[in-house]
């Protein structure tokens, strides 16, 4: 009996034990292929992304290395981007770096859902998958837990008003979704909607829809400062700070809006 329950007990702690270990997956935004270096240790497999499992949970040192050619058109490894990212126990934690901006995300989630939701095909083939991950954006390459996280999918705005409907249709609105998808970087999204957009009302719903195209949280309240001239429900303007995961980011769209109905 008491054989019985020390395996048991052992059965428990191993499962308690695989369930706290973290995982880290890396990408560049530009989705062009990389190699990582964690903790000092290099992992030899490249991909559009790369991921390192059965990480212990804390503050990791890691690298980032592109492949790129000389003039004789010899490829060699270089570092464009070195910092630090806290994982934690049970959770992927995904980091995406801009090399044409500088910036970077950070997006946490459940190790369990993540694998049940990811599709085979971005799974170890160096995909990436976002759905129902919240998104916490970092531009100091380290966070901690009082970060906040949203539902991308919770509605942000009260209904429009009869009078308030913009001239942005759901069809044109497709269009222009596949257009700004065809784009790597923010800068070139934001350029695509700004020649698309600058003839259009939109309701604040529209910009909330559009602010989950952009890949970093500075250029979603960029693109909603720029959307607000447009906007038809100004007054429901205000609830887009549920789109933003740090809140310098929200007063900084609370006060552009405050400035702005003066």
């Amino acid at each position: 009996m008491k054989n019985i329950f020390l395996i048991s007990a052992l059965l428990v702690t191993g499962i308690t034990c695989a369930t706290a270990q973290s995982m880290l997956k890396v990408r560049l935004a530009d989705n062009s292929k990389l190699n990582v270096e964690v903790d000092g240790r290099y992992f030899n497999k490249t991909g559009t992304s790369v991921t390192v499992g059965d990480l212990p949970p804390g503050r990791h040192r890691f690298a980032i290395y592109t492949l790129v050619q000389d003039r004789r058109g010899r490829g060699r490894q270089e570092s464009v981007y070195s910092g630090k990212v806290v994982t934690h126990g049970g959770y992927v934690t995904v980091f995406t770096y801009d090399p044409n901006t500088g910036e970077t995300n950070v997006q946490e989630l459940d190790i369990n859902s993540y694998q049940q939701n990811i599709p085979p095909a971005a799974n170890g083939s160096g995909g990436y998958d976002q759905r129902n991950t919240p998104q916490v954006n970092n531009n100091n390459n380290d966070y901690g837990n009082d970060n906040k996280y949203v539902n991308p999918s919770s509605p942000v705005a009260s209904p429009v008003p009869a009078d308030a409907i913009g001239t942005l249709t759901d069809d044109k609105i497709n269009v222009l979704k596949t257009k700004v998808a065809a784009k790597k970087t923010d800068t070139e999204k934001m350029n695509v909607l700004k020649d698309e957009l600058k003839d259009e009302k939109i309701t604040t719903d529209q910009v909330a829809l559009i602010m989950d195209w952009f890949n970093f949280e500075s250029t979603k309240v960029d693109f909603a400062k720029w959307a607000y001239a447009n906007t038809v429900d100004k007054e429901n303007f205000a609830n887009l700070d549920s789109k933003l995961s740090y809140k310098n980011y929200e007063d900084d769209l609370n006060k552009f809006i405050q400035d702005s109905s003066r």
